[in-house]
């Protein structure tokens, strides 16, 4: 989890005072002073230009400044001294009421009653007590119901400081009535059960302990059994009533549900200012370097002249990086950096400058480094328009040295007050959120990690709002883009919901009861938005995140407030306090709520608020001129006065600070005197009823007339009648004891008969569930002479792919026989060849052809040889086919190699053969070489034969293919057989043993 949120306000919020001119590096609003602002502030530059003061102008001003400092300096002395004197005031009232007596700190242990239930329907009430200890509580009698309501639910234990070890009895008790005196019904104890306090431990100097839930059953003996007749749930929490002052002590405020918290600080109303708001959320991708280099991070935003000169500088705080692996870390801020900002014609060409710096130490001091600096110019941002920005590297960026950082931060440019009513559609109002949290007494269900809070100033936000999301833009630095041009297209282009954030909610880990620390949010909203305020609370911890955007979370749940009855035409804004209940998507059931104050500014502007000096002469850039040393020093002098004037308005804060944690715990105090003093009040009215019962009945007894007769009789008859009395009451007694065990008896009886109604209902399910499955049974016995039809006839068929598979075997080995003796004939073709080769060469040296001759009449010989084994293959083929066919499988011949199926109807290559073989000594009766056209003829010959070898390849192969199917068609059809065999043997067996089963019942 990341370091507590700090919203840039300090904890008490100083009164308003006026200020005037100058460029103090102080923050223009007290409320959004944080403890990290710069002590020093930067001198104010020489006014330049044109503007600036020249030869003589710049003596006559310089009293009139001196003055108005003076009067200024004199003003914040006065209230110093009221607020001195307010203090002591208030001191002096707190210290009478602390002598009026002793005050010591009581304990108190208090204790809710939840939902109840029980068996029947009663008149019910409880009693509490801790056990070894004589006080008791109970609640009011309930009507009679099963899940009875008490009116005092709530009760009051005293107690020690340290209930660890002690346990609390919890007594159901329920009225019975009796029908000869129906106005006197008796309690009877129905049952209790013991709560263990274990988990109820005070911290140390505090003043209470976190509320604990338990369930609790009641339990009474019977027979040696325990019976639960009821439970209930209990809310029980240790609180001190009237706690000791001690500076020690933080102080704690005892508060319900429905009341506001007393723990906050002053809202003072200052209006709206010209102003940049840059709210840092987080950084990362930092690098992690060694411990010794103390290295820490932060953002700073700076005011820069076309120049580079620096006229405005503030920054965050500098804390360390969370480590993430073992060189990358980031750092959570969740703080609001506030720049005051000129008007445009003031200033032109400023520059907002946003750094993330690395500052780490070194043996030569401190060094800081930027590790991301981004600038644009303010003027493209439109008033009150926020952007939510994370700056980051593109994914191109892998192969840098060191690793680029990323920063997410939401911007948003507030403009001057008197400009409000000109914004947007000409009748908005300027807005105000002063978020403080979830109260303690109305929670969040389940405790989350990082929450955020989302303010949508707008009329509507749809009603699917599980699809709302926080519109994150992503802004890649390292790419040649400008932001000022970025931020131009994203306004340019913007639809979306626009969306006011607060930063992650304070706290080191998850928590029920998140708090904002009373952080502040200004917006501009129309009358129509302002019926339904939307607000979305977002859990953004990194779970949840998505890479690209960090802060879109899931959405937890959303609220909205109707703020119609703070618009007013005075000049004055109104402010009132809010606790919105909270609709939960997870949870739509649980009492949630967001404390909260809001503040709406009238429109026309502001007349009784302070209005501030414009911060353009200050902000204003200097040129070199004449009076350049005169301005200067009267610079220097009110930077001086204003920063006197900042550390008054700081020891003022402070002393409103005190101020107010005074207030803080006088109401402490009176709150807990007010329910002491109640407490008393309760158990004395208690004490007295039952005086006066007493007495009451004494009286009765005192003026009771003695029964007639009485009077008249001895002490013998008297004592007769008292033992006959005595006598009959014992009888009744007894009748009445007999009757309770008659009546246990009976319930014990009626409780056997259930059962035994209970185990026929089950035996009556058991012989239909058992009925079922023999019906099942039997319609699956009616199938399996189907089954055996059906194993007979895949026998048959098994039979016959056997046939055709030893057919397809013994045609393979045809097949493979024929491939052998063609390659025999290729072999022999191949030297025969080489010998018509070297007879031709021969012939042309002595030109004798005889030999050669003999070797055309062999070739020819041997290519009708080939043609004739060609057909046989073809033939055996087309027999393999047919058998095939026979057996139902059909081959598909590859089509590669050959353009048409092999068969006797198939061409062979009868051409080249009959052409080789017309070549005789008789066609050519002159010995000479081979011409072109016989060469041409014999390549063709050899192109048919590589032709028929690849037909040949293929054939073997799609004989390989059908024998591997064969094979495995077998397999697979040898299995099912086994299969169906074993299911035959499985119902054969079922059938007969449910024919036994049948047979057994009749014998």
């Amino acid at each position: 989890m990341p370091d507590a949120a700090e919203s840039g306000e300090a904890e008490e919020t100083p009164p308003e005072v006026p200020k005037s001119d100058g460029a103090d590096g102080a923050p223009p609003d007290g409320d959004d002073a944080g403890p990290d602002a710069p002590d020093e502030p930067h001198a104010p530059p020489v006014p330049e230009g044109p503007e600036a003061p020249k030869g003589g102008d710049a003596a006559p001003d310089a009293p009139t400044l001196e003055e108005q400092l003076r009067k200024e300096k004199e003003a914040l002395e006065q209230e110093l001294d009221d607020s001195r004197k307010a203090m002591d005031d208030l001191r002096r009232q707190n210290e009478s009421l602390l002598s009026k007596g002793p005050i010591t700190t009581s304990w108190v242990l208090d204790i809710t009653v939840g939902e109840c239930e029980f068996a029947s329907a009663f008149a019910y009430f409880l009693e509490v007590q801790l056990e070894g200890h004589a006080e008791k509580r109970r609640t009011d009698v309930s009507l009679p119901a099963e899940r009875p309501v008490f009116a005092s639910s709530t009760l009051l234990l005293s107690a020690d400081g340290d209930l660890v070890k002690e346990k609390l009895r919890v007594s159901a008790f329920l009225n019975v009535i009796d029908p000869s005196n129906p106005d006197a019904p008796t309690a009877k104890l129905l049952g209790s059960g013991l709560v263990s306090l274990e988990e109820l431990k005070i911290l140390e100097n505090g003043t209470g302990s976190k509320r604990l839930v338990r369930n609790v059953s009641f339990t009474r003996s019977s027979e040696n059994k325990e019976l639960t007749v009821g439970r209930s749930t209990l809310v029980m929490q240790v609180k001190a009533l009237n706690p000791e002052e001690a500076k020690s002590l933080k102080p704690h405020t005892i508060e319900s549900a429905l009341a506001p918290s007393l723990d906050r600080s002053l809202w003072q109303a200052r209006p709206f200012e010209s102003r940049l708001r840059v709210l840092v959320h987080r950084a990362d991708a930092l690098p992690i370097l060694a411990e010794s280099s103390h290295c820490v991070f932060r953002v700073a935003v700076r005011l820069l002249q076309p120049g580079g000169h620096v006229m405005h500088e503030t920054a965050s705080r500098s804390l360390k990086a969370v480590p993430l692996s073992g060189t990358l870390g980031e750092v959570w801020f969740n703080q609001e950096i506030i720049v005051p900002l000129p008007s445009a014609s003031a200033s032109p060409g400023l520059l907002v400058g946003l750094a993330l710096e690395m500052v780490s130490g070194t043996p030569d001091g401190v060094s800081t480094d930027a590790l991301l600096n981004l600038q644009w110019t303010p003027v493209t941002m439109p008033m009150l328009c926020p952007v939510h920005l994370y700056a980051r590297s593109s994914s191109t960026a892998a192969a840098y040295s060191r690793p680029r950082p990323g920063l997410v931060v939401s911007i948003t440019r507030e403009p001057a007050h008197e400009t409000l009513d000109a914004l947007a559609d000409g009748l908005s109002h300027g807005v105000e959120v002063r978020v403080h949290g979830v109260p303690a007494g109305r929670p969040l269900p389940d405790a989350v990690d990082d929450p955020l809070l989302a303010i949508c100033p707008e009329s509507s936000i749809g009603f699917d709002t599980r699809s709302l999301q926080i519109p994150m833009v992503t802004f890649f630095y390292d790419q040649r883009v400008e932001l000022s041009s970025f931020l131009e297209t994203h306004f340019a282009a913007t639809s979306g919901l626009k969306c006011f954030l607060t930063p992650v909610a304070s706290g080191s880990a998850s928590s029920q009861t998140p708090q904002w620390n009373q952080f502040v949010v200004r917006c501009l909203a129309n009358p129509a938005a302002l019926r339904s305020l939307a607000l979305l609370l977002f859990d953004c911890s990194r779970a949840s995140t998505d890479p690209d955007a960090p802060l879109c979370g899931r959405l937890l749940g959303f609220a909205s407030l109707d703020a119609t009855a703070l618009i007013q035409s005075g000049s004055d804004p109104m402010s009132r306090s809010f606790l919105s209940d909270l609709r939960l998507l997870e949870a739509p059931g649980a009492s949630t709520c967001l404390e909260l104050e809001l503040r709406i500014w009238p429109r026309g502007g502001v007349s009784s608020s302070p209005q501030r000096p414009s911060m353009a002469p200050a902000l204003a850039p200097s040129a070199p001129g004449a009076a350049h040393g005169s301005v200067s020093v009267a610079l220097e002098q009110e930077a001086k006065d204003f920063r006197l004037n900042h550390e008054l308005s700081v020891q003022l804060s402070k002393e409103f600070n005190l101020r107010a944690a005074a207030l803080k715990r006088a109401g402490e105090e009176i709150v807990a005197l007010r329910r002491q003093v109640q407490v008393l009040k309760n158990d004395n009215k208690s004490l007295r009823s039952q005086i006066e019962d007493e007495e009451k009945l004494a009286e009765a007894v005192q003026h009771r007339p003695p029964p007639e007769g009485l009077e008249h009789m001895s002490a013998a008859e008297l004592a007769g009648k008292l033992q006959r009395t005595v006598e009959k009451y014992r009888e009744e007694k007894a009748k009445g004891a007999e009757l309770g065990r008659r009546l246990e008896d009976m319930v014990k009886e009626v409780n056997r008969v259930n059962g035994l109604e209970r185990s026929l209902d089950e035996l009556q399910q058991v012989h239909l569930e058992q009925n079922r499955e023999l019906q099942r049974l039997q319609e699956e016995g009616k199938k399996l002479e189907t089954y055996r039809q059906t194993a007979k006839t895949q026998e048959k068929v098994i039979g016959k792919l056997e046939k055709i598979l030893e057919n397809s075997l013994q045609e393979v080995q045809k097949a493979q026989k024929v491939q052998v003796d063609i390659e025999r004939l290729k072999t022999e073709n191949l030297k025969l060849r080489e010998r018509c080769t070297g007879l031709l060469t021969k012939k042309r040296q002595d030109s004798t052809n005889d030999e050669a001759q003999e070797l055309k009449v062999s070739l020819a010989q041997k290519d009708a040889e080939i043609s004739r084994l060609q057909k046989l293959a073809s033939e055996l083929q087309a027999k393999s086919a047919s058998g095939a066919s026979d057996g139902r499988f059909r081959l598909q011949e590859p089509r590669e190699g050959f353009q048409g199926p092999v068969g006797p109807s198939a061409p062979a290559a009868p051409a080249p053969v009959a052409a080789v073989s017309a070549v005789s000594p008789a066609a050519d009766p002159v010995p000479h070489a081979l011409s072109e056209a016989e060469q041409e003829q014999l390549a063709h010959v050899e192109a048919k034969r590589f032709e028929w070898e690849q037909r040949c390849l293929a054939a073997e192969q799609r004989l390989q293919m059908l024998q591997q199917q064969l094979t495995e068609s077998s397999k697979k059809y040898g299995s099912d057989i086994s299969r169906l065999e074993v299911e035959i043997a499985k119902k054969d067996a079922r059938i007969k043993e449910l024919e036994f089963l049948m047979r057994q019942p009749q014998s």
